[in-house]
């Protein structure tokens, strides 16, 4: 009962919450323009993180006081750590952040909160263990911030996420953790009903870091790694395959083209899928079906196969050689290789001039349609309307 409190409480606040951020946001003028290293059309209100987190932790803390939990070290490190990240977010959402400062702050947040018992129960020695799991959360931060790219793809994943940590944290009888990821699971989906496309309100940084700061530390807590060794160690990497693999892909293919990773762009694994054809509901769609599957590998090895280290080691070897095979298909996707060249004084809350809503049709060459004999497409200038606000795959 405890738990579907947890989740109502969690999922209706962010229901009623997320209007009244969405117009402040719009008040505020603190929105995501459009420009060339964007999809979106419209100024869309940034700031749905802060719905989300404030949902989700108050949902938790209100579940933990009705059992009585204390509110030990590990638990106010945790929630200290959470709101760093939301600040951190906002500030990078409000007036840009060098990445080396963005970094840095990440990194304190999540030694914040291992410092406080994070690492507590991991199968090696505390020094290794913190370096882990402190490359590990910060690694997850931003392949978050990555999957931000287009309509509902973040808040999706990190329900799927935090549905499959209360699974395993339930079945390996860690209370605390269970009612911490319920929570979030129904701030994120219900987030989920503004977010998904056409999205009214963007997470902003301040929720895709959140979102990736909770999953991180939480998905450390939910595996038991008691008599099951360091093939433990492998069930979160599994459970969380899709954003790791949506940063490696991004991070090999801006190495490639002699580009800063920290540069944003539309060469994401989503840009890839839905330059296949397939548009943003169905983009998410198919990366949250691939997420679910993975998720459910994970929990059953966790939960029934434990025992078993070699084929914990067969099952994650099989599912890297498939996201392999899909990653291979999607790096022959051509991407626009230049469209990512925005000042940053028109990329968040600046007004944007008119270059910046031009929407290319193409990069260097001009499209043709499927008749030969036909005009080249040119680009065309598509002035922002209110009512529009489906998110589009340009090339």
């Amino acid at each position: 009962m405890i738990f579907l409190c947890a989740f109502g409480l969690s999922m209706l606040a962010v229901l009623a919450l997320t209007p009244a951020v969405r117009s402040l946001a719009t008040r505020l003028r603190f929105l995501d323009f459009p420009s060339r290293s964007k999809v979106h059309l419209t100024p869309t209100p940034l700031m749905g993180g802060i719905a989300v987190s404030l949902a989700s932790l108050a949902a938790a803390a209100a579940a933990l006081a009705l059992i009585r939990c204390p509110y030990s070290a590990r638990i106010v490190g945790f929630l200290s750590g959470g709101l760093m990240v939301v600040i951190l977010g906002l500030a990078d959402d409000a007036n840009g952040m060098k990445p080396s400062v963005k970094l840095t702050g990440q990194t304190v947040a999540a030694a914040v909160m291992l410092l406080s018992g994070g690492v507590e129960g991991l199968p090696l020695p505390f020094p290794i263990a913190f370096i882990l799991a402190l490359f590990w959360m910060v690694g997850l931060m931003n392949a978050f911030n990555f999957l931000d790219n287009m309509d509902g793809i973040t808040s999706g994943l990190a329900a799927i996420a935090t549905f499959g940590i209360f699974t395993l944290a339930l079945g390996h009888g860690n209370t605390y953790t269970a009612i911490a990821a319920i929570s979030v699971a129904g701030g994120a989906l219900g987030f989920l009903r503004y977010n998904f496309a056409p999205a009214s309100i963007f997470l902003g940084d301040a929720g895709s870091l959140f979102l990736g700061y909770v999953v991180g530390g939480l998905s450390l807590r939910a595996v038991s790694y008691a008599g099951a060794g360091s093939s433990a160690l492998l069930i979160p990497v599994l459970m969380l395959g899709y954003p790791i693999f949506d940063a490696f892909l991004v991070t090999v293919s801006r190495l490639r083209d002699g580009r800063d990773v920290a540069q944003g762009g539309r060469d994401h694994s989503s840009h890839r899928l839905a330059r296949l054809g397939l548009s943003a509901r169905q983009t998410a769609t198919t990366i949250y079906l691939i997420s679910a599957s993975l998720t459910g590998a994970a929990v059953y090895l966790s939960l029934f196969q434990m025992g078993r280290p070699q084929l914990v080691g067969l099952a994650v070897l099989g599912a890297a050689g498939g996201m392999a095979f899909l990653g291979l298909r999607l790096f022959r996707v051509q991407v626009p290789e230049r469209a990512t060249q925005v000042t940053r004084s028109v990329s968040r809350l600046h007004e944007p001039d008119d270059e910046d809503l031009l929407i290319l049709s193409s990069i260097g060459e001009p499209r043709r349609t499927d008749d030969e004999s036909a005009p080249a497409v040119r680009p065309e200038r598509v002035p922002a309307r209110k009512e529009s606000r489906e998110t589009v795959e340009v090339s």
